[in-house]
């Protein structure tokens, strides 16, 4: 037996891990699901134990899955540096391209002011840690505004996939769940139903349609409105849940922060959102570029950890089908 499984089986579970989805997966690769459903079932059967779990038509990682997944992201992270290292700068040693020892390689990235608050600011000492030799620029932008009209490197925007000419991958999906302050629960009490919230006071962000899709996912008729204060700023938003001022619909894993440190309760199971999420994009013209082809990797190793954080803890049940 060998003492590695097979290359291409490992890409095809790195890329189901990701995505949460064979299917995917298979798009990704340009290969068949059936490929990669082959593959992983050879895999398995090298390892001798289960990577997922199969509900309709999503995978959940197993315990030992998300473990191998986590580690197989920071490997294939090494392997596309060193091979993008050897291919823009073959007169130099591997490891110097981002290191050290040169100047450092300015990169602009753009994304809006909750995404770099609560998204990619906890990770930007493992981002220097990673690129020493990348002086980041992070560029705040609206939620709406289009990448084609911001100057910058990379772009993480909110949105359903379709750039023209840009390369757009779906980074982080967004999971919405009500959330409320442990205070305003002590309060008014714990809701038993999820029916029960049209009698608790609610926070909107920017609209009355979050909670209004939540509601009708779970079957339950809310009218022809919903009452409750607009606040288009997220933070704020969140700031006034944790006040105790009302009940919000958090994005998850954006809010993960609040509900590890309890300042924020999830109340009822999250719904993933429909076909929007947040994308990593990127201008087509670039795709050579090796310190942005690095970075890009991150980031997309540093989201798969989450996604295989919320598979593990939402229910198969709660999740909408791709």
């Amino acid at each position: 037996m060998s003492n590695l499984p097979s290359l291409a089986a490992l890409r095809a579970f790195a890329a189901a891990a990701r995505m949460g989805s064979f299917r995917a997966a298979a798009e990704e690769l340009h290969i068949s699901p059936t490929a990669v459903s082959h593959h992983i079932r050879g895999l398995e059967a090298w390892l001798g134990l289960a990577l997922f779990t199969r509900s309709g038509r999503r995978v959940l990682l197993t315990d030992r899955g998300l473990q191998l997944a986590e580690e197989v992201a920071k490997a294939f992270q090494i392997l596309e540096q060193a091979c993008r290292a050897a291919a823009n700068r073959p007169d130099q040693a591997p490891g110097k391209i981002f290191g050290k020892t040169q100047a450092k390689i300015k990169i602009r990235i753009a994304m809006g002011p909750s995404f770099a608050t609560r998204w990619m600011l906890p990770r930007l000492s493992a981002f220097d840690a990673q690129f020493p030799g990348i002086a980041v620029d992070l560029v705040q932008t609206p939620l709406l505004v289009s990448p084609q009209n911001v100057d910058a490197d990379i772009f993480i925007a909110w949105g359903g996939g379709h750039w023209p000419d840009m390369i757009a991958h779906r980074l982080v999906d967004v999971m919405a769940a009500p959330v409320a302050s442990p205070s305003l629960l002590d309060r008014l009490g714990h809701p038993a139903r999820p029916e029960d919230l049209l009698g608790f006071p609610m926070i909107h962000q920017r609209d009355t349609l979050g909670w209004s899709q939540w509601f009708a996912y779970r079957g339950i008729p809310v009218g022809e409105s919903l009452s409750g204060p607009m606040i288009e700023d997220t933070n704020v938003v969140l700031q006034a849940a944790i006040a105790g001022q009302g009940l919000v619909m958090g994005w998850r894993p954006l809010i993960d922060g609040e509900l590890a440190n309890r300042t924020l309760v999830q109340l009822f199971a999250a719904v993933r959102s429909e076909i929007r999420a947040y994308y990593l994009i990127r201008h087509r013209r670039d795709t050579r570029h090796g310190a942005i082809d690095a970075i890009c990797s991150w980031l997309i190793g540093q989201s798969s950890l989450d996604r295989c954080s919320l598979n593990q803890c939402i229910p198969a049940k709660e999740l909408k089908n791709d």
